[in-house]
């Protein structure tokens, strides 16, 4: 029995309530005065619960016989009460997501170093299957690795359902890369006049820089308030591209 107690007063439920309805529920229906000598809660308390414990759910009230009696609800409300604090948890989840890592906080940094540090940075993007907003300058990205292996990413991406919104230096290597968009789940925007010594990609709360100046390096940042900063310019060059 102590066990049903501890459990039911983990829904937010009064360990005196709960002892009220395990009464009422052997009983099937009682007066506050067989409630009071059944659960060993004084009568003059248990007025103070009835109210509360209608409104859960708990008990109803009827007259039987004259005289007013309480009968306990089905035990399956406790379920569907426990269903509900889940899904409430569940509604809050994004506005609680919004706010971790919140500015206060120290920034997260990564370094990764050589072409094999560039892929385990790579691999956290792809990882994290969020949609990505990016600056890439194909032009130093393909004098510098090979197209069998720049197009592995776009590969797993498709894999991933992961879209890529791009905006990217015009030129040969980007037009021809802005050419399989559809087929590589993106959408590139070329801009003239532009010099990019790094990619950026931004997803998530993450910012990931990338080098591709030998030796090679990338930096990972995780920070809220940092990707949404980036985000924000992104998205004022993005709409800025006819």
């Amino acid at each position: 029995m102590s066990d049903i107690i501890e459990t039911l007063s983990h829904l937010g439920i009064d360990k005196k309530q709960v002892n009220i309805y395990l009464a009422c529920l052997e009983l099937g229906s009682a007066t506050v005065q067989e409630l009071a000598d059944k659960s060993g809660i004084k009568r003059t308390s248990i007025y103070n619960f009835l109210d509360d414990m209608k409104q859960k759910g708990l008990i109803s009230e009827v007259k039987q016989d004259g005289r007013l009696v309480f009968v306990a609800e089905n035990p399956n409300i406790l379920v569907e009460r426990s269903k509900k604090q889940v899904q409430k948890i569940e509604d809050m989840l994004p506005e609680l997501m919004s706010i971790f890592n919140l500015p206060g906080n120290k920034p997260k940094v990564n370094y990764f170093e050589g072409q094999k540090g560039l892929r385990r940075a790579w691999d956290d993007m792809l990882d994290s299957k969020e949609t990505i907003y990016g600056f890439s300058d194909y032009e130093k990205m393909f004098g510098s690795f090979t197209e069998e292996f720049l197009f592995e990413i776009p590969k797993i991406r498709v894999e991933n359902n992961q879209f890529f919104n791009c905006i990217a230096k015009d030129g040969p290597k980007g037009r021809m890369v802005k050419s399989k968009d559809k087929e590589h789940l993106r959408e590139t925007r070329l801009i003239k006049d532009l010099e990019f010594d790094t990619e950026i990609n931004i997803y998530g709360n993450k910012i990931l820089l990338l080098s591709f100046r030998k030796p090679y390096a990338s930096v990972l940042v995780e920070d809220r308030a940092i990707a949404t900063t980036m985000k924000s310019i992104w998205k004022l060059v993005w709409s800025g591209i006819k």
